[in-house]
């Protein structure tokens, strides 16, 4: 591997010595009274009126272009409420910098009085990702991360915390370019846990470069927080309370102090919730002759208390103009204590009433997370930069369970049971990159390395004669050491309408794991190494102003997170388990699409893609169940064969009115499942998401929101189906302290049809279920922004691209 990467690095670095000047432009937009106009978009257009770059205007109203190629260029700016505006012509001939200021005048036809603010819009639709903005949505405020997923464009959550995108399975997410190493329902409490008012923007993208870790068959979502770093002491406060039919609270505050050579930062999020979830379940077991033989009903209301601690802090130490290093401290601190009753019906097929048995049970989670990044980026030269980053991440994860079960039948004993499962991850990873600028071409190579070490154990006991005694059959000690090598190389290019980039890398993994036995559990130990290859490219073409169309194709792999290779049972209820597979192999993934852009208004794209090797969610049997009917199902996860997406979708962005703006988004999905469990299953289906958002923008500072969308019946996976499933949402907002503040009154899910409904199938058995919690939720938040604003410094987002999304919180 160092043998490729390494003359890659040799000819970029002699090559510097004819390095090409770095051309910048430095552009200011104000409106016609002379107030910065922040989140304005403003374009880079060559003298054939044709885009090449894009870029957004910060919040003291400029924004900078730059490695721009020798030639005469103007700037076009555009801002909701105001006219379009153009720079004078800039002469990139003879100078290496030019600055020039736009003025926007307010659209004709605005009535005396009426203030117009601009901000980001909901959803940027950019050539190589799709940019949501959570603060551009009222309804936002005082919601979590989750909730800002759950009613994103193109995304659906299933009933166990797993994400798909655009129909797609398997998304890799990642915090400041980390991987949060969570998966499943795990992953779903911890992004609960954090406030999206710490959230400066949420990037989908579907197709990364070789630059990017090859993990996630979908893509990747990049969660990235807000980092204040501008000259000056200055911050912004967040409060916000909630009422479903529990209380809510989430507060944020960013702190920034930079003076001279030194930055230091904040950014440190408190939420505390009471949640409840009420499951219904009604399992129907067939006979021999395929017929309804008993019915086991599973009702289960449980409530929760939650609190989460997330702290972003650093510094940045400028060494000089062109060296600038970093060093990042994360953490995260989650607990929940949660109850649950469930009584359990056997009945006949006549759903008469033959047994009840009652668990009472709690649980005990405590999630810690800490992380520290040490980074470097050195300017060699107008066109060449060197980077690197340090990680190290620690995970430490305690969940205790505690369980009282008894058949409703006077004089029967109670079983007492009681688990721990203690799990310990470690990280560590070292990236080198490298990016040279000749005349028309970006070339970029990279080395990392990434090593994963985790500790799991899982220790159950039973209560006899007011003694714990150890449940063997079920105490597990599970090692996993992983280590994952990777080199890349792309390149970009630019020329007149067309730009392009193509990339490949190469990842290789090897990894141990073992299984301590006990006197009934046999020990087992099993290793792998394997390589692979994934090329990424890109095309885009600019027709006119007006039209872009581009193409895009990848190669993805998508490994089993760390604990769905554990093989220890995990007791949900009585009758259903869940366990791990040590056996699961990595699934891979091509997906290629085509997309149109209209005047940056009307998006079209056609995708497709193909899985191989798709490890699905299972439900299988209890072969080792010792009742007659094996009526215990164990919920797992394998290999069972491929998945097929074939997608169409149509994003339309629009100023209805001077006052109004509208984003409507529809995407269409067929899927094509094929698989094994107990036999060969095939699955056809075919579903629509509908999403709209609707900003209001009224005088005196007032603004309104009306969003919502509708998912029409959709496959989860081979053996799962959901219903359909919406939500609407209303929201208004009032500035205050002359612009600097904000209060927003919001209310989510008014209809109340937020939830998972859905349908299962077994074996022996299949399985309607209704999952219900507290998304009716009215919030009441307010901002305050505080301090200076000048323009804002590069920070590295991290090395640990890849790791930190397949761990598993115990949450």
């Amino acid at each position: 591997m160092f043998k490729v990467v390494l003359p890659l690095f040799l000819i970029c670095f002699y090559s510097s010595v004819d390095a090409q000047v770095n051309r910048r432009v430095r552009i200011a937009v104000l409106n016609d009274k002379k107030v910065a106009l922040q989140g304005a978009t403003v374009y880079l257009l060559t003298v054939d009126s044709v885009a090449i770059q894009t870029e957004t205007v910060n919040a003291d109203g400029t924004t900078e272009f730059s490695d721009i190629n020798l030639g005469t260029y103007r700037v076009k700016a555009t801002s909701s409420g105001h006219e379009d505006g153009f720079s004078r012509w800039l002469d990139l001939q003879k100078n290496t910098s030019v600055i020039d200021t736009i003025i926007l005048q307010p659209k004709a036809g605005l009535l005396t009085g009426v203030t117009v603010v601009s901000k980001k819009p909901f959803v940027q639709f950019l050539p190589d990702k799709t940019v949501i903005n959570p603060e551009a949505n009222i309804t936002n405020a005082g919601a979590t991360v989750m909730d800002v997923l759950e009613k994103s464009p193109g995304l659906t959550i299933g009933k166990d915390g797993s994400i798909i995108m655009k129909g797609k399975p398997a998304v890799t997410v990642l915090i400041d370019g980390k991987p949060i190493q969570l998966s499943g329902a795990d992953l779903q409490a911890y992004l609960s846990g954090i406030s999206a008012s710490q959230v400066a923007a949420i990037e989908l993208i579907e197709n990364p470069g070789a630059k990017y870790d090859a993990s996630g068959n979908a893509g990747i979502i990049n969660i990235k927080t807000k980092t204040n770093n501008q000259r000056g002491f200055n911050g912004s406060l967040n409060l916000s309370v909630g009422q479903g039919v529990y209380s809510k609270t989430g507060n944020t505050l960013n702190l920034n102090y930079r003076q001279g050579k030194i930055n230091g930062f904040l950014n440190y999020g408190i939420r505390a919730n009471t949640e409840f979830q009420d499951i219904w379940t009604l399992r129907t077991y067939f006979d021999n002759q395929g017929e309804d033989s008993a019915l086991l009903e599973q009702p289960n209301f449980g409530k929760n208390r939650a609190s989460a601690h997330n702290l972003k802090t650093g510094l940045d130490f400028f060494v000089s103009n062109r060296t600038t290093l970093g060093l990042v401290f994360t953490g995260g601190l989650f607990n929940r204590n949660g109850s649950f009753s469930s009584d359990i019906n056997w009945m006949d097929k006549n759903y008469i009433i033959d047994s009840t048995i009652n668990t009472l049970g709690e649980n005990t989670t405590e999630f810690k997370r800490g992380g520290v990044n040490f980074n470097g980026r050195h300017q060699i030269n107008k066109t060449t930069e060197l980077s690197f980053d340090v990680d190290y991440v620690n995970f430490n994860i305690d969940n205790d369970q505690h369980y009282q079960t008894q058949l409703l039948i006077p004089g029967s004993p109670v079983l007492t049971t009681k688990g721990n499962t203690p799990s310990k991850l470690d990280i560590v990873t070292l990236k080198v990159d490298y990016a040279k600028r000749f005349k028309t071409i970006l070339l970029e190579t990279g080395l990392k390395t990434a090593v994963n070490k985790t500790d799991n154990l899982a220790e159950y006991f039973y209560l006899d004669n007011n003694n714990w005694r150890p449940d063997l059959s079920r105490t597990n000690h599970f090692l996993y050491n992983e280590k994952i090598s990777a080199a890349y190389a792309s390149a970009d290019a630019e020329k007149g309408k067309w730009h392009g980039q193509a990339g490949l890398r190469y990842e290789f993994t090897s990894y141990k794991a073992h299984q301590l036995g006990n006197a009934v559990v046999k020990d087992s130990a099993f290793k792998r190494t394997y390589g692979s290859l994934f090329p990424t490219a890109f095309v885009s073409y600019q027709a006119d102003s007006n039209n872009t169309l581009t193409i895009r194709a990848g190669r993805r792999i998508d490994r089993p997170p760390f604990q769905n290779l554990n093989p220890f049972l995990r007791i949900l209820n009585k009758y259903t388990y869940e366990s791990g597979n040590p056996f699961i192999k990595p699934q891979y993934t091509w997906n290629v699409a085509l997309a149109h852009t209209y005047k940056e208004k009307l998006t079209t794209e056609l995708s497709y893609g193909y899985l191989r090797d798709y490890f699905s969610q299972i439900f299988i049997i209890d072969s080792n169940s010792s009742n007659e009917n094996k009526n215990i199902i164990i919920y797992t996860r394998g290999n069972v064969g491929s998945f097929q997406n074939f997608s169409v979708s149509e994003t339309y962005q629009v100023p209805v009115t001077k006052w109004w703006n509208m984003t409507a988004v529809a995407i269409f999905n067929h899927k094509i499942i094929n698989g094994v469990v107990w036999a060969p299953i095939t699955v056809k289906i075919s579903q629509l998401n509908v999403s709209l958002n609707n900003q209001f923008q009224f005088k005196k500072g007032w603004g309104a929101e009306i969003s919502g969308f509708y998912q029409t019946k959709s496959q989860i996976d081979l053996q799962e189906w959901l219903k359909p499933q919406g939500e609407l949402n209303l929201g208004v907002s009032k500035q205050v302290l002359k612009g600097k503040g904000s209060l927003k009154l919001s209310i989510r899910d008014i209809t109340y049809f937020q939830n998972y409904s859905g349908y299962s199938t077994f074996e022996n058995a299949h399985e309607p279920f209704r999952i219900k919690w507290d998304t009716r939720v009215a919030r009441l938040s307010f901002s305050w922004r505080f301090g200076k604003t000048m323009k804002a410094v590069r920070r590295s987002e991290g090395g640990a691209t890849d790791e930190i999304n397949r761990a598993g919180s115990g949450n």
